[in-house]
């Protein structure tokens, strides 16, 4: 994930930011990637304007996907100008196999 990457505006109507991330540690850094990531949860959790940020892994322990809503692009992007974000980011550039997958997402009204 590079940050020209995150901050383009991807606000749909409802104003919020929607995020599916898939990410593919190198076999030697998917502990190191999904620690890195447990460890921002929490202060994650706490920033104004997140609703939802939550990681998963599949079955081969290959691959890590994160959820994100975030209520508006600026809670979005203040997120990502952390520290402990930049942090992650900062061990992705040698641990993963290819960049981080996103997919910016709409919510859809039944």
């Amino acid at each position: 994930m590079s940050n020209d990457t995150l901050h383009t505006e991807h606000t749909p109507s409802d104003g919020a930011i929607n995020l599916v991330a898939y990410i593919n540690p190198k076999a030697a850094y998917y502990q190191s990637c999904k620690s890195a990531i447990e460890d921002i949860i929490e202060v994650t959790r706490q920033e104004p304007g997140c609703l939802r940020f939550e990681l998963y892994e599949n079955a081969a322990q290959s691959q890590l996907t994160l959820i994100e809503r975030f209520a508006e692009q600026s809670a979005f992007d203040f997120h990502h100008r952390q520290p402990y974000t930049q942090a992650v980011y900062r061990l992705y550039e040698k641990a993963l196999e290819k960049p981080a997958e996103l997919h910016f997402m709409s919510s859809i009204s039944i």
